[in-house]
This record gives structure tokens, C-alpha cells and sequence, in this order.
């Protein structure tokens, strides 16, 4: 049994299938299906998708209708609703995965912030499981055109008699032309961040600084009234969450040098025609934030400035 990161568990198995898909998740968003439908081979005859399918997840934009086509568009692909599903389950016939993550670009962390989800690696023989996959699949009911309209003009009327409903679980999508930005810190002084978010700072603090800190906490999105404490455990969260801080972690083990660095900002930001000085001031603003937030686990190293990760002190 092995607990993997969701986003990129869920699109590994999906490559690594060969006959049958097997996807069930209450929450399913059109943009995140056709990424695993692009990462399913050709050989794959069976795909197989369970959802909840609900109005009411219409309307608060947790699922979409448009995954019908994206489905069964596709060589075997299969639409199933189930209206009481909560389990998430993904199968390719030789490993299973299960966990809390819905097929959502938040709940696989692939938009920041970023749901704390989590994903666990079963054997596909593992005791219970191919007949609780039989079972769902018998108790649920096969989608068609029909049924989507007819949950369209329910999601429709029931915008109109409850505007704001939410349901508990709400997992709010990025626009599909907003899916692809990967957010970096952008203020350089992390330790102003808590004043910004407190409603202070403008006039202590150079204008870039202050307007970047109010970018941050825009994307970083917190909860209003945290305490001091629990607003960093909140940012250090969500960091811990963010694909580019998992590789820094793992490379900062050995220590991570500058240069180094800025290589792997230029491969994850998609670099482009931008010169290496726009890397090595992202570079200067993420290693000041994982020193602030994580001063536990790293120290930076003199001369070209290596940040290393050490053990970790815990706190009294």
C-alpha cells in the first residue's frame, strides 16, 4: 500500500493501462477528464465512468454536463450515475487507487490553491474490491442525451429558485484559460505577507512589494480571520501541495544551487524567449518564502547560495 500525490497518481495510471478504465468520483469537471482521456493508450476498449450527476453540482460548478461527449465520444467510453456516490476509486484492471480526490484540477493539485486530497495505491486484487467495483457498476444507471437534458433544465430551475446555492463540498474551477498558469510567490519580503492580508502595509512598504503581497494572497486565497499562526500553517500548506515545491524538496536534500534552480523554474514555467534574469529573481523570492515559512527544514549556504534541506526540528 502506497500513498501517492493525486494529480499526477491518477495520470500514470491511466498511461499505464492497457484494456480496461475503471473512474469513479462524485465530481468530475470536463477539462480534468479530457487530460486523463489524452493519457489513455489506444489498446484501452473500456472506459468505464461513474459519477453523481446531480443539478445541484451543476449549478455550483463541481461538475459539468459537457463530460457526457467528452465520455462517450471515445472507443467504449461509458457514462454511469450514481446519485448517492461519495467514493473516489480509479482502476486500469492492474492497480487501484483510492482516496478523497475528485477529478477536479483542486482536488488533483493542479490549480493553487490546491484541496488536501489523498490517493492510495491498493493492489487490484487487494480483498474486496473487484465486488464492490461490480456492485457499483450494477446499482448505477447508464447516462444518455436524454438524461442530460432533462438534468439541464433541473440545474436551470434551480438556479433560478436558489441563486446561491453551495453545496458542502464545493470545488470551484479556474477558466479552461486559466488551468495552465503555475503561481509563484511574486512578493519579496514573505514575512509582510501576514500585515498585507491584515489590511496594513500600504504605506509602509514599497508599492511593488505591497501590490505583489495582494497578488499572493489572491491566489493563495485564505480564509478570512485566521490567527498569525494559523495563517502560515495555511500558506506553508499549501506550498507543501505545489508540484515545483515537492521537486525543490527533493533536490534541496542534496542541496539545490542556484543555477540549478533557475533551470527547473525555466522548465516548469514553460520558459520562453525571457532572459535567465527573470528565473534568478523568481528563484531569489521562492527560496526567501521557503526559508520564512519552513524554517525548520532549510538553511541557505553561502558564496552561490544553496539552499539545503536538513532534519527537521520539531516544535515545542
Amino acid at each position: 500500500m502506497t500513498v501517492l500525490s493525486p494529480g499526477n497518481a491518477v495520470l500514470e495510471l491511466m498511461r499505464n493501462a492497457t484494456s480496461r478504465v475503471v473512474i469513479v468520483a462524485p465530481y468530475i469537471k470536463s477539462a480534468t477528464i479530457r487530460r486523463l482521456l489524452d493519457a489513455t493508450p489506444d489498446t484501452v476498449s473500456e472506459w468505464d465512468c461513474i459519477t453523481r450527476w446531480l443539478p445541484e453540482d451543476i449549478v455550483s460548478g463541481v461538475c459539468d454536463l459537457e463530460i457526457f461527449d467528452d465520455i462517450t465520444k471515445i472507443a467504449g467510453g461509458r457514462l454511469l450515475v450514481h446519485p448517492h456516490l461519495h467514493a473516489k476509486y480509479y482502476s486500469n484492471g492492474h492497480e487501484t487507487l483510492v482516496g478523497s480526490a475528485n477529478l477536479t484540477s483542486r482536488g488533483l493539485g493542479w490549480y493553487t490553491p490546491s484541496n488536501v486530497e489523498l490517493l492510495v495505491a491498493l493492489p487490484v486484487d487487494f480483498p474486496g474490491l473487484a465486488d464492490w467495483e461490480s456492485a457499483l457498476l450494477s446499482s448505477a444507471v447508464e447516462a444518455t442525451e436524454q438524461l442530460r437534458e432533462q438534468i439541464r433544465i433541473q440545474a436551470a430551475q434551480l438556479k433560478q429558485t436558489r441563486p446561491m446555492y453551495c453545496p458542502p463540498e464545493v470545488e470551484d474551477e479556474p477558466g479552461e484559460e486559466e488551468a495552465g498558469v503555475l503561481w509563484v510567490p511574486q512578493c519579496p519580503t514573505p514575512e509582510r505577507l501576514w500585515e498585507v492580508y491584515q489590511g496594513r502595509g500600504v504605506e509602509t512598504m514599497v508599492e511593488s512589494a505591497f501590490e505583489a503581497a495582494q497578488d499572493d494572497l489572491l491566489a493563495l486565497s485564505p480564509p478570512r480571520g485566521l490567527t498569525e499562526d494559523l495563517f502560515t500553517a495555511y500558506v506553508a500548506g499549501i506550498l507543501r501541495q505545489m508540484p515545483l515545491l515537492i521537486e525543490i524538496d527533493r533536490l534541496a536534500s542534496t542541496g539545490l544551487t542556484d543555477t540549478k534552480a533557475q533551470e527547473l523554474l525555466f522548465d516548469c514555467l514553460r520558459g520562453g524567449t525571457e532572459g535567465i534574469d527573470v528565473y534568478a529573481q523568481i528563484w531569489r523570492i521562492v527560496k526567501r518564502w521557503v526559508v520564512h515559512f519552513f524554517p525548520e527544514s532549510y538553511r541557505l549556504e553561502t558564496s552561490q547560495e544553496v539552499l539545503v534541506k536538513g532534519r527537521e526540528i520539531p516544535r515545542r
